[in-house]
């Protein structure tokens, strides 16, 4: 899960690559398309905008090649912070890189304590 969020934080293709099967699939919710192939994924994965400020996961369960994960983490977008916290269920090749990718979350402004104080 680190290589994960540190491809989430650098947003380098080659980190993104590096995480995934050459034919994998990204799910970003139930009711969105797949994202299909590594090309797909990292062309769409470092498309997005924002900087992990923070990120935080709890590995729930694994059995043979499956793992759920909870995770938490903290965005700047362009004019506004956000905070996601969602569930993955991941499913991994034999030389560990991630071949099936789904994963569910909401997303909301942070709480007053976790945004930065404005200055005058």
């Amino acid at each position: 899960m680190q290589q994960y969020f540190d491809a989430w934080r650098s947003n380098d293709p080659g980190d993104v690559a590096a995480l995934f099967t050459m034919d994998a699939v990204y799910a970003v919710g139930p009711f969105a398309g797949l994202w299909r192939g590594r090309d797909e994924i990292v062309e769409r994965w470092t498309a997005g905008d924002g900087t992990l400020l923070e990120d935080n996961h709890e590995v729930l369960a694994t059995d043979g090649d499956t793992a759920v994960v909870h995770w938490n983490v903290v965005l700047q977008l362009t004019h506004r912070r956000l905070e996601e916290d969602g569930l993955l269920v991941l499913m991994f090749a034999a030389d560990g890189r991630c071949r099936e990718h789904r994963e569910w979350f909401v997303e909301r402004e942070p709480p007053a304590s976790r945004r930065p104080r404005r200055v005058d």
